[in-house]
């Protein structure tokens, strides 16, 4: 096993130990997270490190059903023009989202973190917050989005596991949206019209998260750029969090 990388992980809220090291890959839908973190979980296993790389577990009793409800029944539509039926709807959406982030952090990752080096995740947990932040700042268009970053911040904050860095793959939002309708998949349907007008809020959401964690968050810049080169700069940024020399990872 390799030398431990943890010795200097942040504090985290009295919910249990976490030893290893955690790592998201950020990025809107059709960044490329899965297949980023696919491969950097292959090679953090080779470089002998214990590593899981997380989708989402299985879910049980009410968060399976809470699960359920926002994956077949949104309250914001994937049709038309999106949006929602009823203002306060936004605000549901958002907490019952978070409702099912926060027992991913507290009964997914922070048990995989107790047994592994280093866990990835591959969709990212900033990822949840720009989305809330994304549909509050359309929905109250006229509030601060500062403000309104903090109030999810500080609802997120109890459970919340930060990650000791966050990988975000800065792509820009038209070719996202495409490589999404090429792959057939990323998240509700990648080609209509709401996701069309989405976007570019969830994008610009995301480089206010960005900017409100800049301890954490590492920007890569994806546009066409081929897999080995943002692999390489990934390398980099890991061997400082994970005390190995530059290059133990290629």
């Amino acid at each position: 096993m390799a030398a431990d990388p943890a010795t200097d992980r942040a504090a985290v809220p009295p919910y249990g130990a976490a030893r290893g090291v955690l790592v998201s890959v950020e990025g809107i839908w059709g960044a490329g997270k899965t297949t980023t973190a696919t491969a950097v979980g292959e090679r953090l296993a080779g470089a002998g490190f214990s590593t899981r790389v997380v989708h989402y577990g299985p879910r049980h009793g009410v968060v399976e059903c809470l699960s359920a409800l926002l994956d077949t029944a949104p309250l914001r539509r994937r049709d038309g023009l999106g949006g929602y039926r009823a203002a306060h709807h936004a605000t549901v959406d958002v907490l019952l989202r978070l409702c099912r982030e926060a027992y991913n952090h507290r009964f997914l990752y922070r048990p995989a973190l107790a047994e592994h080096d280093v866990v990835v995740i591959d969709h990212g947990v900033y990822a949840k917050l720009a989305y809330a932040l994304a549909v509050l700042t359309e929905q109250h268009a006229g509030e601060d989005p500062a403000v309104l970053l903090e109030q999810v911040r500080a609802v997120a904050a109890p459970w919340f596991l930060h990650p000791d860095i966050a990988l975000w793959l800065d792509m820009p939002w038209p070719l996202a949206r495409e490589r999404a309708i090429d792959r057939g998949h990323g998240g509700g349907h990648p080609g209509s019209v709401e996701r069309l007008l989405f976007l570019p809020r969830y994008s610009h959401a995301y480089r206010l998260v960005a900017e409100a964690h800049p301890d954490r968050i590492r920007r890569i810049r994806i546009d066409t750029r081929t897999t080995p080169s943002v692999l390489a700069e990934i390398d980099e940024l890991l061997a400082p969090v994970l005390h190995i020399e530059k290059g133990t990872l290629r």
